[in-house]
C-alpha cells in the first residue's frame, strides 16, 4: 500500500514540472500576441500599411524563374522605371506565351544582370533591358552585382523557403516592417525621435510596386533636377568616343543571349520635364543614344519616339503614378507587337 501511494506521488511530481513548463509557454505566447497586437493596432490608426521588402533572396526567387521551359521567360532588366512602371498582371496577360520575371533593381543599373544572362547557358529567354545613356558607362558595370553573386554562392532551397514565409508575414502585418518593430520603436522613442515616413509605395512578392503619388510630394522629387537643369551644370561623364567603345562588352553579351535563340530588346523608359532636359544636356542623342542604338545587335526602342508611350503622366518627370501602369503595360506590349519585337 505504501509502496502504491509512493508511486503515485513520483509520478505526479514528475507530471507537474511538464504542466509548469506547458504553462509557461502559453502565457508567454498570449502575452506575446498580446504585445504584437497592441503594436499592429497601432500602426495601423496611425494610416501604416504591411509592404514586402525587397532583398536579395526574393530577388533570387525571380532570378530562379528564367529558366521557364513552359513559357518563354520575358526578363525585365533596370532600375526604378522598369520596376514601378509595368503592370506584372497586365503583362501576363497580354502576352500569355511569356513569363515576365523582375529583376530591375531600384537605383542600380542592369548591367550586371544582363553580363550574367549572357554567361547563363541554360537561359534562352527574351530580355526587355530598360536603360538610358548615362546607365551604359562602364563604370556602372558591377551596381547589381551584389545580386548576381548572392544568388550563385549563397541561393539555396533552404533560403527559397525562409523568404516565401517572410513574404506572407511582411504581406499581412506591419511589425514585419523592421522600421516598425519593437526595438526600433523603443529607440525612437528612447531618443525622443518622430516615427518613420509612411511608404508611398507598394512592393509585391513579383518585385513589381506601385508609386501613389497622392502620398507624397513629387515636386520635392523634380526640384534637384530642375536645379541641374536650370544651371546647365549637367555634364557627361565619359566624352562620346570612350562611352561607345566601353559599348563592345554589351553587344558581346546580348550576342550571347542572340546564339542561343533568346533575344534582347533595349528600351528607354518615358521621361519628361528638367529630368530629361538633364539627360539630354548631357548625352545629345546623335552623340550617344543614336549611336548606341544604329550599332547594337539587338533592337533598340526610345519611348519618346513613340507617342503611345510618351503621352502618359509622369508626376515626378520620371515614374508613373501606379493608376496609370495598365494603360502604359498595354501601349509597351501593342509597340513591341507592332514592331515584330515580341509575340502575343
Amino acid at each position: 500500500m505504501l509502496s502504491s501511494i509512493s508511486s503515485s506521488n513520483t509520478a505526479r511530481s514528475e507530471r507537474a514540472p511538464c504542466w509548469r513548463w506547458t504553462t509557461t509557454w502559453i502565457l508567454a505566447l498570449v502575452v506575446v500576441t498580446a504585445i504584437i497586437g497592441t503594436a499592429e493596432t497601432h500602426w495601423r490608426d496611425l494610416g501604416y500599411q504591411p509592404n514586402i521588402r525587397d532583398s536579395a533572396e526574393l530577388w533570387s526567387i525571380q532570378r530562379d524563374r528564367v529558366y521557364a521551359t513552359k513559357k518563354i521567360p520575358l526578363v525585365l532588366l533596370g532600375a526604378s522605371r522598369i520596376e514601378f512602371g509595368v503592370d506584372m498582371k497586365a503583362l501576363k496577360a497580354q502576352l500569355p506565351r511569356y513569363q515576365p520575371v523582375m529583376l530591375a533593381q531600384n537605383a542600380h543599373y542592369p548591367l550586371a544582370a544582363l553580363r550574367d544572362l549572357a554567361a547563363d547557358e541554360r537561359f534562352h529567354g527574351v530580355v526587355l533591358c530598360d536603360i538610358e545613356s548615362g546607365g551604359l558607362y562602364k563604370m556602372y558595370t558591377d551596381m547589381q552585382q551584389p545580386l548576381v553573386d548572392y544568388y550563385h554562392r549563397q541561393w539555396s532551397p533552404s533560403w527559397h523557403a525562409h523568404r516565401l514565409l517572410l513574404n506572407r508575414w511582411q504581406a499581412h502585418f506591419d511589425v514585419a516592417n523592421p522600421q516598425l518593430g519593437i526595438v526600433a520603436t523603443a529607440l525612437r522613442w528612447i531618443n525622443a525621435e518622430p516615427p518613420p515616413q509612411r511608404d508611398y509605395f507598394r512592393f509585391y512578392a513579383d518585385r513589381s510596386g506601385d508609386i501613389d503619388y497622392t502620398q507624397t510630394d513629387p515636386a520635392a522629387a523634380k526640384h534637384h533636377f530642375e536645379q541641374l537643369a536650370a544651371s546647365g551644370q549637367a555634364r557627361a561623364l565619359v566624352a562620346p568616343d570612350a562611352w561607345f567603345a566601353g559599348l563592345q562588352e554589351v553587344y558581346d553579351w546580348t550576342k550571347k543571349i542572340q546564339a542561343r535563340g533568346g533575344n534582347v530588346i533595349f528600351y528607354q523608359s518615358p521621361t519628361v520635364g528638367a529630368v530629361r532636359d538633364v539627360d539630354t544636356f548631357a548625352h545629345p542623342h546623335a552623340l550617344y543614344w543614336d549611336r548606341f542604338a544604329e550599332n547594337s545587335p539587338a533592337a533598340v526602342l526610345d519611348a519618346a519616339d513613340d507617342p503611345r508611350l510618351s503621352a502618359f503622366s509622369l508626376p515626378d518627370d520620371s515614374h508613373l503614378d501606379f493608376r496609370d501602369k495598365p494603360a502604359y503595360t498595354q501601349a509597351l506590349v501593342d509597340v513591341l507587337v507592332k514592331r515584330g519585337l515580341i509575340e502575343r
